[in-house]
């Protein structure tokens, strides 16, 4: 699955979850990217760090750079996202500052969290495999472990740092994909807050 159509997803899924009429804006979402330093035939991973999202990440390739304005209800915020792939998945982190009522209105953390891997899951049509709750440097969390329609395998962990929720996603490209699972997971527990 194509990160940008992944994040696409997620983003719309969870405002059609809080907002049918918020949906509708975002569908009409075209990343504006702008590519990072290229690395023609990366040899190993590498850390990327992104001072303004305050996280650092290992990825197989330096990511593309995507960001879009969403107007809420009374406010409007940027969503930022990141988007690496190798030859066995897709890799994303995106993050986005959400205004406090916005996740009150939801209810609690926790319910936030739930809302959120709710739209993403119907939104990819993916079927829960596991989800735990997890905590990042104190701040609650989630862990996806989910099945597309497709057969492809996937993780996503979300996190609620304050008022801003980070993504972060990993999905094989193929449902025979050789060693995704354990780059998935180097992806995945290299994730940090800086």
């Amino acid at each position: 699955m194509n990160a940008n159509r992944l994040l696409l997803i997620s983003f719309c899924t969870l405002l059609v979850s809080l907002s049918p009429s918020l949906a509708r804006q975002a569908q009409g979402w075209s990343p504006r990217s702008n590519t990072l330093a290229q690395v023609s035939t990366p040899t190993a991973w590498q850390t990327f760090q992104s001072t303004e999202g305050r996280f650092e990440v290992m990825v197989p390739k330096p990511p593309e750079r995507m960001q879009q304005r969403v107007d809420l209800p009374g406010d409007s915020i940027s969503l930022y996202a990141f988007a690496s792939e190798d030859t066995s998945a897709d890799y994303l982190i995106s993050y986005a500052d959400y205004p406090q009522e916005f996740i009150s209105r939801i209810g609690e953390p926790s319910e936030f969290l739930d809302a959120v891997k709710e739209g993403f899951l119907g939104g990819i049509e993916a079927q829960d495999v596991v989800t735990q709750s997890r905590r990042l440097q104190g701040y609650p969390g989630l862990v996806v472990e989910y099945m597309t329609p497709d057969g492809a395998s996937g993780y996503a962990h979300f996190y609620l740092v304050n008022d801003r929720l980070y993504q972060v996603m990993v999905t094989s490209q193929r449902s025979d994909s050789d060693n995704w699972q354990e780059n998935a997971q180097r992806f995945l527990t290299s994730f940090n807050l800086r």
